[in-house]
């Protein structure tokens, strides 16, 4: 009994010596992605025009500022002028449609359906052109059909 405990803890110290004693390994230590970012961005500069998050938009002329994807407020302001102007009516709705076919975000999207009843032929043709931004597949995730299961008394069906 006493020599399987040895070699029991003999192995363990031999397990725990090897573990310990490995190189770790150093990814990307000498590698500076500043530089990397930097091009990354001037090329995408070429590519994108306007560059940024936060992209003005002339439509009509009212100049808008567009905000980003990740402010909260930003949209809600946007949106809250977007629903103003849609209910003024005559050239303000059709800007506020404009500004929604520029910004193309799921959150105008309410706005936009009432824009394709509208009785005005200009603004359902701008919710339209707005619409077919939303058309297709959408970003929601879609639910994976799960496999029939077996009834609990299948030993007595078999």
């Amino acid at each position: 009994m006493t020599q399987a405990l040895t070699g029991i803890v003999l192995a363990g110290v031999v397990a725990a010596c090897w573990v310990l004693g490995r190189p770790k390994r150093n990814i990307l230590r000498s590698t500076d992605a500043s530089a990397i970012a930097a091009l990354n961005r001037g090329q995408m500069e070429l590519v994108i025009p306007g560059g940024g998050n936060d992209s003005t938009t002339q439509a009509g002329s009212a100049m808008v500022v567009l905000p980003a994807a990740s402010d909260r407020r930003g949209r809600g302001e946007l949106l809250k002028q977007l629903e103003q102007q849609f209910r003024a009516g005559g050239e303000q709705r059709r800007t506020a449609m404009a500004i929604c076919q520029l910004w193309r975000h799921r959150e105008a999207l309410p706005l936009i359906r009432r824009g394709l009843r509208d009785a005005d032929q200009v603004v359902a043709q701008l919710a339209a052109e707005a619409m077919t931004n939303f058309r297709g597949r959408s970003s929601a995730p879609v639910a994976v059909a799960q496999p029939l299961k077996l009834p609990r008394n299948v030993s007595r069906m078999r």
